[in-house]
């Protein structure tokens, strides 16, 4: 499966590119940390900005939204620049169409941005569990290091002498969970993140790039 995506990433590298650039440009925008600007990283987070994991579900949404309204805007201008004259008048010869060069990589660089429009897996993992419940292990193991300090806390105070002054245990610091979307925002937006969970997975299994280059033969070849 990552070999796949990695191929599928490689394939279509402007459009991988250049979604790591606007979810950089979103993490700016809504203050979360970037810690990354390799966007072509050799790995499951390649066609990616690195950042730090968003802590609210308002956030999540609008990371989920914003960087990916830009590609499919962009990507969609270049398909319908390219598009007709290649796929639906056949103009594909020089003498008849002396921009066929230029169409061609149109309809490829839209191609590879459309296929390159939706958030990471775990991106979407983690806005999902924000609207509808459920933690990742990295914060059921915060929770349980947590809980786990908490009892020793109260284990290490002194039992107090008759007479004396109690003695408060050294609570530890609770760790920073997310926070929750409201049970109306969690009805309203289901269509939404179940889009974009539905969308992450597909990429992630390298589906729309494939999808898009079968088509494209396809079509190429009936007219």
């Amino acid at each position: 499966m990552k070999i796949l995506y990695l191929v599928t990433k490689y394939l279509t590298f402007p459009g991988a590119f250049l979604k790591g650039f606007w979810e950089h440009v979103t993490c700016r925008i809504l203050k979360i940390q970037a810690t990354d600007r390799r966007y072509l990283r050799p790995d499951g987070s390649c066609g990616h900005a690195a950042h730090a994991p968003a802590m609210c579900h308002v956030r999540a949404y609008l990371f989920s939204l914003l960087p990916y309204l830009a590609q499919r805007i962009l990507g969609w201008v270049f398909v319908a620049a390219a598009a007709p004259p290649l796929l639906l008048f056949n103009l594909r010869g020089l003498e008849e169409n002396p921009l066929l060069v230029p169409e061609i990589i149109a309809l490829f660089l839209g191609l590879s941005i459309l296929c390159n429009s939706f958030p990471a897996w775990e991106d979407a993992l983690r806005h999902w569990r924000l609207f509808y419940g459920g933690n990742s292990p990295e914060e059921e193991q915060a929770i349980a290091d947590y809980t786990e300090a908490l009892l020793a806390a109260f284990e290490a105070v002194p039992a107090p002498e008759e007479g004396g002054v109690p003695v408060s245990p050294n609570l530890p610091q609770a760790p920073d969970l997310p926070k929750r979307a409201p049970r109306a925002w969690r009805i309203i937006l289901a269509p939404c993140n179940a889009y974009f969970l539905a969308g992450a997975w597909l990429e992630r299994c390298g589906i729309p790039a494939i999808a898009a280059a079968v088509i494209t033969v396809v079509v190429l070849a009936l007219r």
